[in-house]
């Protein structure tokens, strides 16, 4: 037996039997199991169908249980810049964020019944449609609640539930779901462990990972056989690629950076006057009267959820490059030349990842390359010299073979007069 199939039968039993224990081997157990024995056996290409199939199903079922009485539409940012940057293919980082989870009703949600939220994102990731949960459970909603002293309601805000990822282009998915559910042990510990893979994973690892993705996807959609659950919000919303010039979208079906709110309100009770007062201020869904004062929107259950293009990402020093360059500069600090020449190759190759857009691996590379210049220089003692990468205490001639490249530090020094 191998080592990975020894680690994947290791997997199915530690599962299995958990799945016995607990008594939700009918729930999540089951989908986990599911996506296990196959693991082996299935390509990762095929994997994107599969992805596709299951959250397919899980809309299904989600619209199937879809009351009377969700409104879902964009709403207009009052506050903030004007020109958001558009989604231009290959230019910019899609990011969905949970801007406001509001809860209308925290005692009975906290004391009755068990809230669950989840958030499937759909795009384009290296030519094939990929889906990617995130999963907010009462552990999540614990951690990160506001007690607002309204009606003892509780608010959840700018939670990032997808990205940054480079936009790719094609159609964008959201399927976002709310639900409640009675309490009761077996059924928490099943949402605890489906919420706990989610988060110890995170979206990069689930991007990576199509078979724990559709795995967890699974995990969701076994609940909806259950009686005991009730959905309180739920949308499945698309946009398509804008076809506008400069990545601008033509109209509201087209992707833009926008504000998208569910209500769970009776849609024959609502105004379009009562809708078209609706804004964000602050990232949060406000209410503007007649005269123009802003009200913040509390009367019901809402997810406002924003979808925004970004052309930096922030949480870069999270990828493989960033670890590159930090033993590149540790290397230029303990006066290893050779070694962190080796370094700084792999990290510009490294730099050259799917998980950074052109412009921004340009840019990344421009600022080490000049801060490894600068570093060279600082490492090498004015009276001493560099030999084939090497320290050296004479004027000597160059190592034999050496191959002289805009990176090696010998060089580097020669063009700065040293």
């Amino acid at each position: 037996m191998s080592r990975y199939e020894g680690h994947l039968s290791n997997a199915r039993e530690r599962t299995r039997s958990r799945a016995v224990r607990n008594g939700y081997d009918d729930l999540l157990g089951r989908a986990a199991l599911r996506a296990l024995r196959s693991r082996a056996n299935v390509t990762e290409s095929s994997w994107s169908g599969e992805q596709c199939m299951a959250l397919r199903d899980l809309v299904r079922r989600v619209l199937a249980r879809q009351s009377e009485g969700i409104i879902a539409r964009p709403v207009p940012t009052l506050d903030g810049p004007t020109d958001a940057t558009p989604f231009v293919t290959d230019e910019v980082y899609l990011v969905i964020r949970v801007s406001q989870l509001w809860l209308a009703n925290e005692r009975e949600l906290w004391r009755e019944f068990l809230p669950f939220g989840a958030v499937v994102t759909e795009f384009l990731r290296d030519g094939n449609r990929v889906a990617v949960p995130y999963l907010i459970g009462a552990s999540e909603l614990s951690r990160r609640l506001q007690v607002t002293g309204e009606r003892d309601a509780v608010e959840i805000s700018n939670l990032r539930v997808a990205g940054p990822v480079p936009y790719e282009g094609d159609d964008v998915s959201l399927l976002l779901a709310l639900f409640r559910a009675k309490t009761s042990d077996t059924l928490q510990r099943s949402l605890n462990l489906i919420e706990n893979v989610s988060s110890a994973i995170g979206f990069a690892g689930l991007l990576g990972s199509a078979r724990v993705a559709t795995a967890l996807i699974d995990g969701i959609e076994s609940f909806m056989d259950s009686a005991a659950l009730e959905l309180r919000v739920g949308v499945h919303q698309s946009w398509s690629a804008p076809t506008g010039a400069g990545g601008v979208a033509r109209g509201p079906t087209e992707l833009a950076p926008t504000h998208f709110v569910i209500i769970r309100r009776p849609a024959g009770k609502t105004t379009q006057a009562e809708l078209a007062s609706l804004g964000v201020v602050g990232g949060r869904l406000c209410r503007v009267a007649a005269d123009g004062t802003i009200a913040p929107y509390t009367e019901h259950d809402f997810i406002l959820v924003r979808v925004e293009a970004t052309r930096h990402r922030d949480d870069y020093r999270q990828l493989a490059f960033f670890q590159l360059w930090q033993r590149t500069r540790q290397h230029l600090a303990d006066g290893d030349l050779g070694a962190a020449q080796v370094l700084w190759r792999q990290t510009a190759g490294a730099l050259c990842t799917d998980e950074l857009i052109r412009p921004q691996q340009e840019a990344l590379f421009e600022e080490y390359q000049r801060q490894y210049v600068a570093l060279v220089e600082r490492a090498c003692a004015p009276a001493g010299t560099v030999r084939g990468g090497e320290h050296g205490d004479d004027g000597g001639p160059e190592r034999n073979g050496a191959t002289e490249f805009e990176d090696d530090p010998e060089i580097l020094l020669r063009r700065l007069g040293r």
